[in-house]
């Protein structure tokens, strides 16, 4: 187990220097014409391994910092900044990601309250071993010292779905489609794509003016592993706070 273990964390590291990525922190609706949010978030992602592997314990791969800022240029369509900072493996990377997304309000039945939007970012990330990790060595002759570094690009067209399921409480789906499209090259034998599904909400409380608070749960699946991130985000509609 602890080869597989090692031999993840050195998969992991080739493409995305600890684990992926792939949390969302909103619903379908845009922030309006000229309106602005900023959610600041927090995330961490583990490494589910296979029911029949040895230790059917999960794995804590990295923990996550980021903001997304929203702005709108329209009713039915924002523009999207996310800057994120990763502490990979207890400390073993370190990386950072930037994207930059544009999102598109699709449906609205006013009835149901059910509505969609598409959200396609594009997304770079640059990482690197932190050079005080020293050198792994699990006494097969995997090494790697704290000179590494590795960088990408990635395009992740999203389908966001929200229900309004009460008056101050929002439920969240999305489907996320994860396609490297540059960026440090992989190996012939190793995919570069991969799915992941989120689950949201968005609680908002009449006490306090402009804010939302958003847990959110996650899977992502890639080149046969499993992955989830679970994280907490609040979102803050600087509209309200205007004179």
């Amino acid at each position: 187990m602890r080869l597989h273990f090692i031999n993840s964390i050195l998969f992991i590291f080739i493409f995305y220097g600890c684990a992926p990525v792939f949390n969302e922190f909103q619903g379908a609706d845009t922030v309006g014409k000229g309106n602005t949010h900023i959610t600041p978030y927090i995330s961490t992602s583990k490494f589910l391994p296979d029911d029949d592997s040895d230790d059917g314990s999960d794995q804590d791969m990295n923990d996550n910092i980021g903001i997304r800022i929203a702005y709108g240029i329209n009713d039915i369509s924002d523009i999207h900044l996310k800057l994120e900072k990763i502490d990979g493996n207890g400390g073993f990377i370190d990386g950072s990601i930037y994207s930059l997304g544009f999102k598109y309000f699709l449906y609205n039945n006013k009835i149901e309250k059910y509505r969609a939007s598409f959200y396609l970012p594009i997304t770079y990330a640059e990482q690197r071993l932190n050079p005080s990790s020293g050198i792994i060595d699990d006494g097969g002759g995997i090494e790697m010292d704290g000179d590494d570094s590795r960088s990408y690009t990635l395009l992740e067209p999203t389908l966001i779905m929200s229900s309004k399921l009460h008056e101050l409480f929002d439920f969240n789906f999305s489907t996320k489609f994860i396609q490297q499209i540059g960026g440090t090259e992989l190996d012939e034998d190793i995919a570069d794509f991969g799915i992941s599904f989120n689950v949201s909400g968005i609680i908002s409380f009449p006490e306090f003016k402009g804010l939302s608070f958003i847990p959110e749960y996650g899977i992502l699946f890639w080149d046969g592993d499993k992955y989830s991130h679970t994280g907490f985000g609040m979102s803050v509609d600087l509209s309200k706070f205007k004179n």
